[in-house]
C-alpha cells in the first residue's frame, strides 16, 4: 500500500511548515489509536513538535522501539490458530509498532521521511476517513 495519491501531491507542493504540521497531526493520532505511550515517544513527539529535526540518538531509541514492537506482534502472530494468541491481539500489537515507526521517520524531518511517516501512521490509524480529515490543512 502507499499513501494517497493526492496526499503526495500536497506535500510536494506544500511548504515544509505545512508538511511537518501535517505529520505531526497524523502521528499524534496513529499514538492515540495504537494506546502506545513510553517516554522516547514523548520525548520524540515534543521534538517533532519543536521542529529539532536530526536528533540521532532519539532517532535509534524510537527505532529500537519500533523494532521492540514488531518483534512481540510477530511473536502474537504467530501464536494465532493454536489458541496462544487471537487475531485482536495481533492488530494491537502492529499498530503499536506503526505508531512508532511513524514518530521515527517524523524525526528526519525531510520530504522523503515524511512520506513514511504517513505511511506508517496510517496504518496505524486503520481508517481512511479519519486518516483524510486529520491530514486536511
Amino acid at each position: 500500500m502507499q499513501i494517497f495519491p493526492e496526499l503526495v501531491d500536497k506535500l510536494r507542493r506544500s511548504g515544509d511548515e505545512s508538511r511537518h504540521r501535517i505529520v505531526e497531526r497524523a502521528c499524534l493520532l496513529a499514538v492515540q489509536r495504537a494506546d502506545v505511550a513510553a517516554p522516547t515517544l514523548t520525548e520524540a513527539l515534543d521534538v517533532i513538535h519543536r521542529r529539532s529535526f536530526g536528533v540521532p540518538d532519539l532517532r535509534s531509541q524510537v527505532d529500537g522501539l519500533a523494532q521492540e514492537l514488531d518483534e512481540i506482534a510477530w511473536d502474537i502472530q504467530d501464536r494465532i490458530g493454536t489458541g496462544g494468541a487471537t487475531e485482536a491481539e495481533y492488530r494491537r500489537a502492529f499498530v503499536k509498532a506503526r505508531a512508532a515507526a511513524a514518530i521515527g521517520f517524523a524525526l528526519d524531518g525531510s520530504l522523503s521521511a515524511s512520506f513514511d511517516s504517513l505511511y506508517e501512521a496510517y496504518c496505524a490509524i486503520g481508517s481512511r476517513d479519519d486518516y483524510m480529515s486529520v491530514i486536511a490543512d
